[in-house]
């Protein structure tokens, strides 16, 4: 029997979520625990799947954000580039 009972979501660049069919999802990069979530309510595999992909979604989004403000340094309303902001 596998040690994992619950399922698996892949997604590109080799992250994956599995949810352990309870409250706890746990994310993967190429094969390594690089976080983890709940969601305390109870769910279908499609429900738990809407919420990883949710979950993934706000995270890259959220490093986008990050990247962006570290990348673009912004005088006087114009991006480092000279185009306005």
């Amino acid at each position: 029997m596998s040690k994992y009972s619950g399922l698996w979501f892949f997604y590109d660049d080799d992250i994956s979520i599995y949810w352990n069919r309870s409250n706890t999802f746990n994310v993967y990069i190429n094969d390594q625990e690089i976080n983890c979530f709940t969601v305390m309510e109870s769910m279908t595999p499609n429900q738990a799947e809407e919420q990883a992909d949710e979950w993934l979604s706000e995270q890259l989004e959220e490093e986008k954000r990050e990247n962006f403000d570290v990348d673009h340094e912004v005088v006087n309303g114009r991006d480092c580039d000279g185009t306005p902001f």
